[in-house]
């Protein structure tokens, strides 16, 4: 699992970029699966009896948080607006990697506090990065509308916990593949279609072509989820090394949701839930509305610090999560879908 994640967690496929990401897929599933990459950036795999009558459909988000270079001036400073959710408190002084005609560093500003009036959280248009080259330089090798990633390393944690950037949502690719690679020897009664979605940050739009393309007969989303920490209210919240969050909304599916339930009871899984009286705030939302409806459900990975360049995630709960899709396909989900 640590060696997937790993290959996952690499500096590419922001939103609108996750091409970037289709050789990463094609590594690690090429052996499994049939992969095939679409003008969206949406990356599938299918496996399992493509003639079967049953069609499931497993969708993990592929595309992680970033920046996008929009102004370079005249000394060269590169001005950048945020892609998704980034929480740019997190964000002075961070490195960051500019995906330009080269791979550019750079330092997202600061000011020294010794200089810097009240308690002043940075805004959007103050996102100033400099990569300490001169300014004809920076404009030879970085365009507008290059992604720009903010740098981290992945690091070991104590009781199996993994932090670096971007587990939003490569954690929920990592279990896919996990799930596949158990299920690679195992005679699947179902056609199974893996959705590395695209642009989930950006409005969902990948797992909604997807969906619509695709037909399936159910689906599952896999996604991260708030881990319990000072902060965050426990009824929005599941313990890391708790399984897994499991969904329950007048969105997902009870059928697939009492399913992915009873899994987690056999399995001795502890899980926690999440409960909403409206949407998941996940793919899950468009995936059940496409076409004339799809049964779908969610399962989450506990994640602290979402959205940071320090998230945090239990490999146990990842591992815990693929062997419970992997039933739920070997057992071709559920029944009269």
């Amino acid at each position: 699992m640590k060696e997937i994640l790993n290959k996952m967690c690499i500096d590419k496929g922001m939103s609108g970029f996750e091409s970037q990401m289709y050789d990463t897929i094609k590594e690690l599933l090429g052996d499994i699966a049939e992969v095939k990459q679409y003008d969206n950036g949406n990356i599938i795999a299918q496996m399992g009896n493509k003639n079967a009558d049953k069609h499931i459909m497993l969708d993990a988000h592929i595309d992680r948080i970033g920046l996008i270079a929009s102004y370079i001036n005249d000394e060269g400073f590169i001005k950048a607006e945020p892609v998704g959710g980034m929480d740019i408190r997190a964000l002075p002084g961070s490195a960051v990697k500019i995906l330009g005609k080269e791979t550019v560093l750079g330092i997202i500003c600061t000011m020294p506090p010794h200089l810097s009036s009240g308690d002043k959280e940075l805004s959007n248009d103050k996102i100033w990065i400099d990569t300490g080259l001169a300014p004809e330089k920076v404009k030879s090798l970085v365009s507008l509308g290059d992604s720009i990633i903010v740098y981290s390393q992945m690091r070991e944690l104590l009781n199996n916990n993994i932090t670096v950037s971007a587990l939003d949502n490569r954690a929920g690719c990592t279990v896919l593949v996990r799930c596949a690679q158990i299920l690679k020897d195992k005679k699947i009664p179902c056609r199974l279609s893996l959705v590395f979605s695209a642009q989930e940050e950006t409005g969902e739009l990948g797992a909604s072509a997807a969906a619509f393309l695709l037909e399936p007969d159910e689906a599952i989303a896999v996604d991260v989820n708030f881990a319990s920490q000072d902060g965050v209210p426990p009824q929005k919240s599941g313990s890391i090394g708790c399984g897994g969050i499991i969904s329950i909304s007048p969105i997902v599916s009870k059928a697939v949701t009492d399913k992915i339930i009873n899994i987690s009871e056999r399995l001795g899984m502890n899980c926690e839930y999440e409960v909403t009286g409206g949407a998941t705030g996940t793919n899950a939302d468009r995936i059940a509305s496409s076409r004339g409806g799809i049964p779908t459900g969610v399962i989450s990975i506990p994640e602290k610090n979402m959205h940071t360049q320090v998230e945090i995630v239990s490999l146990d709960d990842m591992e815990k999560i693929a062997e419970l899709l992997s039933i739920y396909v070997s057992e071709g989900g559920i029944e009269n879908a």
